[in-house]
């Protein structure tokens, strides 16, 4: 998949910024639908939004301690 691709065509957001933000401390979909606005419109694309989470979080272990906090 190449992280250039439009993920939500809706509100423009491509896997690089949904990577960029889950680097930047998102936990989850939740949070990257909150920061990117991604998955929020007609929500087709929820489902890859939650792939790319999961892919994402495999192999790496949540840090309770990180976190972004939202205004």
């Amino acid at each position: 998949m190449s992280s250039k691709r439009l993920v939500c065509l809706c509100n423009h957001v491509s896997a690089e910024e949904i990577l960029k933000i889950l680097r930047a401390g998102a936990l989850n979909t939740s949070d990257v639908q909150k920061f990117t606005q991604a998955g929020t419109g007609c929500t087709r694309c929820v489902r890859e939004i939650e792939d790319i989470v999961e892919k994402y979080f495999a192999n790496r272990e949540k840090d309770p301690q990180l976190r972004i906090e939202f205004k």
